[in-house]
């Protein structure tokens, strides 16, 4: 069932993290889950990688030369792979930001974002692909929603266009997800949307736990991920539900940032700043 309607200028935005500490950073396979990622993207849509950028530099021109070069580095703190991007509008990027530190906080995230163009595969395509990266890597929590072709698949705003170039804003928004996206172990979300993947820790809350039975569907992924799927009537219902407001780390108005919770979260996930010796 397709929930988000058709438009052939839209963008398929699935976006997964998992929480990490220096150690789970570190054992992460970011090499097996880049390769798994092109060849699940490549299989079920039929598209082949052509752009390849490991730790913000561009690589080789192959698909196997990339392979090679992914094999002999000693960390992975970012990849992009792109599948003849011009043509198809499809890539995907993913950041194990913990690595990318020389002084390290106590939790940081693994965050893959890909970006398929709705002309290329249907919403269950889509679903399918996130599902076997959940379970085959441990991501706990995630989300897909569809993007107009406008938007910053990042950022989820519109790119600014003038007349030479395009551009989009860092805002304090970016910085909140940023520094609090911890919170996904403790019942919090970015926000809704109309696919959402969640954790143990978002049923705990019983209220939580009942908006998911009132509303939408939801089904079991793994032991520890369901599905919560919503129709677009349900998500504006649901938009300005307290609950969900509160649950929300990210809202117009950004009151989570008033919370004890936010506090706490910031101070697992923001570098220390030194303290200065008194002379």
């Amino acid at each position: 069932m397709n929930l988000f309607g058709k438009n052939k200028t839209d963008n398929w935005i699935i976006k997964l993290f998992k929480i990490t500490d220096i150690k789970s950073a570190k054992e992460f396979d970011m090499e097996n889950c880049i390769i798994s990622t092109i060849d699940l993207i490549g299989n079920k849509l039929e598209l082949k990688a052509t752009n390849f950028d490991i730790n913000y530099k561009d690589s080789r021109k192959t698909l196997n030369g990339f392979k090679k070069t992914l094999k002999s580095q000693k960390e992975v703190i970012y990849s992009f792979v792109g599948f003849d991007l011009e043509k198809t509008n499809t890539y995907f990027t993913i950041k194990n930001s913990m690595l990318n530190r020389t002084e390290c906080p106590e939790n940081s995230s693994i965050d893959i974002l890909i970006q398929i163009s709705c002309e290329l595969a249907e919403q269950n395509a889509i679903e399918l692909i996130a599902e076997n990266l959940i379970e085959s890597f441990d991501f706990e929590y995630g989300y897909i929603t569809k993007l107009p072709s406008n938007y910053d698949s990042g950022t989820e705003r519109k790119i600014k266009k003038s007349l030479f170039s395009s551009s989009i804003d860092v805002n304090e928004t970016d910085q909140v997800w940023t520094f609090h996206s911890v919170g996904i172990l403790d019942g919090f979300i970015k926000r809704l949307y109309p696919v959402n993947y969640l954790n143990k820790s978002h049923f705990a809350d019983l209220k939580t736990k009942e908006l998911t039975l009132k509303y939408g569907i939801t089904e079991n992924i793994s032991n520890s991920i369901s599905k919560w799927t919503l129709s677009l009537e349900e998500l504006d219902i649901l938009k300005n539900n307290e609950q969900i407001q509160k649950l929300s780390i990210i809202t117009d108005d950004l009151r989570f940032l008033k919370t004890e919770k936010a506090k706490v979260f910031k101070e697992k996930m923001e570098l220390k700043k030194p303290v200065a010796n008194n002379v």
